[in-house]
């Protein structure tokens, strides 16, 4: 069984995969960016393909928005979009894969 893990982060991910890979969610890829943006609403649960990501920041008023990186398999529901800072909170429940640890991106989090 597979524990989640609850992160507060900032609201949309990139992912380097193109917006027909998650049919049912907000996928946009703006022009000349390298990368999709997928904007859930609040509920939706994205099943990663592998490499969708939020990098981690802080805001000039103090809010901590924490970075994470999905593999394939995973999957992360946004469970409240709305928290200070214009952050969501994010389930991530980690697909079974040997040797499963935190990402890089995690640990520099």
């Amino acid at each position: 069984m597979s524990r989640a893990l609850v992160v507060r982060a900032g609201r949309n991910l990139l992912t380097p995969h193109g917006p027909e890979s998650y049919p049912g969610l907000r996928v946009i890829r703006p022009g000349g960016w390298p990368e999709s943006l997928i904007a859930p609403a609040d509920g939706q649960t994205v099943v990663a393909l592998g490499g969708e990501h939020c990098y981690p920041y802080e805001t000039v008023d103090g809010g901590r928005a924490e970075g994470f990186e999905l593999a394939a398999g995973d999957r992360a529901t946004s469970v409240h979009l709305g928290p200070p800072h214009h952050l969501a909170e994010w389930r991530i429940v980690r697909g079974a894969r040997i040797g499963a640890g935190p990402s890089e991106r995690e640990m520099r989090s």
